[in-house]
């Protein structure tokens, strides 16, 4: 699955009346189309740094250019954002940036409309008993069928980063499952995005990344990631470092969870509820629950450790994060970006000094974005040291 991100007007040549009438209406940016953009800056920077021919010049350079996009997209300017984050794809490629008009055609499966499948899916999942153990698989398996749209909202990611075959065919499995009175999620290893009822009935996105060892007898561990504003759930997936927390989680054998952010975050009983959701179906080692968070998801994931410091091992703070002062206190690493004009390096330093016991180090040439992925490197290993 996949995420993220002014047109200049010669108005003033002429009456606002004639401008209108003769300037062709500007096409929408959709989050589609800055999904796309920050995918490929993503992969082009991920890219050199992987090949180790970015150097502090480029690097310090791409990240200023990247940040401001940034700054446009939270201001409201999608379509400069967009051409910001072109442009810095294109200085690290060498190559000029062509995106290629995304496709909201219809889309079908096997020659009917996709809405025809998700309907089959919904009638057999309505007669199904929703009020017990089933519930949360129940409600994650609609949500999935939900998506099968004939068009895809270029807004909502899940819709358009989804492929309908791939889909369909999972759903038929967990469909088929739950019929037969029983749970399709409990030990399923793979990529999906599901949704959870959490407090108060709110209904929490999520993708889980289960690698194959959280399918035999040993407990695994759970990294639970949490994005910044503008992102979604998709985002440590598909992104931040080309996913590179997917793999490390792997390595580790940690079950990568990562929730809707702005959803998760206002309540620490989401993430009550998420646990007991992931114990029932997963052996999970309790002593080793990591967090990493980033910008706005640094923030709640501080405010989790303050509330629930006895079921986090460990908690790392990337480009953000507030002070973490409660007694029992889990590890904390805080790291800030020197070149950061968003949430600048000193006031996360600031919250690391309030922090007894905790770790900051600074990332030099890097700024707000595109600091994720080398974060994500520097914090997982630092993680699963520590255990609970």
């Amino acid at each position: 699955m996949r995420m993220l991100w002014r047109l200049a007007a010669a108005a003033a040549l002429c009456p606002p009346a004639l401008a209108w009438a003769q300037a062709p209406a500007a096409p929408k940016v959709t989050r589609a189309d800055l999904a796309a953009a920050y995918l490929r800056v993503d992969a082009a920077y991920t890219q050199r740094e992987d090949a180790k021919t970015l150097t502090d010049t480029l690097r310090a350079q791409v990240n200023r250019t990247v940040d401001r996009a940034a700054l446009s997209f939270f201001s409201g300017q999608f379509a400069m954002a967009v051409a910001t984050i072109n442009a810095a794809a294109a200085q690290l490629s060498g190559r000029s940036i062509t995106p290629s008009p995304s496709s909201n055609g219809p889309r079908s499966l096997n020659g009917a409309p996709l809405s025809a499948a998700r309907d089959e899916f919904l009638a057999r999942l309505a007669v199904v008993d929703s009020t017990g153990s089933l519930a949360q698989a129940l409600l994650s398996a609609r949500e999935r069928a939900k998506l099968l749209v004939d068009v895809p909202s270029p807004e909502r990611s899940a819709e358009f980063l989804n492929d309908p075959a791939t889909l369909s065919r999972d759903l038929a499995r967990e469909v088929s499952v739950l019929e037969r009175g029983r749970d399709p999620y409990i030990g399923l290893v793979g990529d999906f995005w599901r949704v959870y009822r959490g407090a108060n009935n709110v209904l929490v996105p999520l993708r889980i990344v289960a690698p194959p060892s959280a399918n035999v007898r040993k407990p695994v561990g759970v990294l639970l990631v949490l994005h910044g504003a503008g992102g979604d759930e998709n985002m440590f997936v598909d992104a931040y470092g080309r996913g590179i927390a997917t793999q490390l989680a792997a390595e580790q054998r940690l079950i990568l969870v990562s929730p809707k952010t702005d959803v998760f975050g206002t309540t620490p009983e989401h993430f009550d509820v998420l646990m007991a959701l992931l114990r029932k179906e997963f052996r999970i080692d309790s002593s080793r629950v990591y967090v990493i968070g980033h910008s706005m998801g640094a923030g709640a994931a501080a405010r989790l450790a303050q509330a629930r410091p006895a079921q986090i091992a460990a908690v790392a703070l990337l480009a953000g994060g507030s002070p973490i002062t409660v007694p029992n206190a889990p590890p904390s690493l805080f790291v800030g970006a020197e070149l950061d004009d968003i949430i600048p390096a000193a006031r996360v330093e600031a919250a690391a000094t309030a922090s007894p016991g905790a770790t900051y180090e600074l990332f030099r040439h890097e700024g707000h974005l595109l600091m994720v992925g080398h974060g994500v490197r520097r914090a997982v290993p630092w993680l699963v040291t520590h255990t609970r």
